[in-house]
């Protein structure tokens, strides 16, 4: 299993993974950050790479057939945020959350060529995220470290290529709870939980929700 964050565009979201794989019952789980490929005819495929001492490495070479679950935002819930807890208490907590999961089957790659093609393409993709200006520092690239270095670097990890076989969301998000206390989570992920994970935890939350909330 793979943890690190349905279509490509929600997955895009989720794009730091956790890769998980079982051979002969031994569990294995990998944190890495991902590259959402897409292929011609609509396929897709994630790419990374992992230290060369990783055991997750033989496992995947014995078993190729993995999943990676991508963690999206989540939350304690509060029985004291739902107005209809006041007429008969009877709510207890619960965790609201947001994963994708997804399938596939993976290919351990040493070549030195597709390793660097991977490196680019997750540096640019991380580096991207980050503010233009002059107020802040450039952005890095794999071609400012010595050329020697990043060589060195490469003896000392593999690729990760995944070719995606299914996606599928999972969510709680009180999606099957009242109105009445489906606003009042609304309000404490406002007020309690705040800034912009509160924000992001409320706006999944009406987008999900089935009926009209006020």
């Amino acid at each position: 299993m793979f943890s690190y964050a349905a279509p490509s565009s929600g997955l895009m979201g989720f794009i730091k993974g956790t890769e998980s794989t079982s051979v002969d019952s031994e569990m294995c789980a990998t944190h890495v950050p991902f590259v959402l490929e897409q292929q011609e005819g609509g396929k897709r495929k994630l790419v990374a790479h992992l230290a060369a001492e990783n055991q997750h490495i033989g496992l995947l070479e014995k078993n190729p057939k993995c999943m990676v679950v991508f963690q999206g935002v989540n939350s304690y819930v509060s029985p004291s945020w739902y107005p209809l807890k006041k007429k008969t208490h009877k709510f207890v907590p619960t965790w609201d959350f947001a994963t994708v999961h997804v399938y596939g089957t993976a290919r351990i790659i040493r070549d030195k060529s597709w390793l660097l093609d991977m490196l680019n393409q997750l540096t640019d993709q991380e580096e991207g995220k980050r503010p233009d200006g002059d107020v802040f520092e450039s952005k890095w690239k794999v071609s400012d470290a010595p050329e020697k270095y990043v060589d060195s670097l490469l003896t000392r990890i593999v690729g990760l290529e995944i070719d995606i076989t299914d996606i599928q969301s999972k969510f709680k998000l009180h999606q099957n709870e009242t109105a009445v206390n489906v606003n009042g989570v609304l309000e404490g992920y406002e007020k309690e939980v705040g800034g912009a994970k509160g924000q992001e935890l409320a706006k999944i939350t009406r987008d999900n929700y089935p009926h009209p909330l006020g």
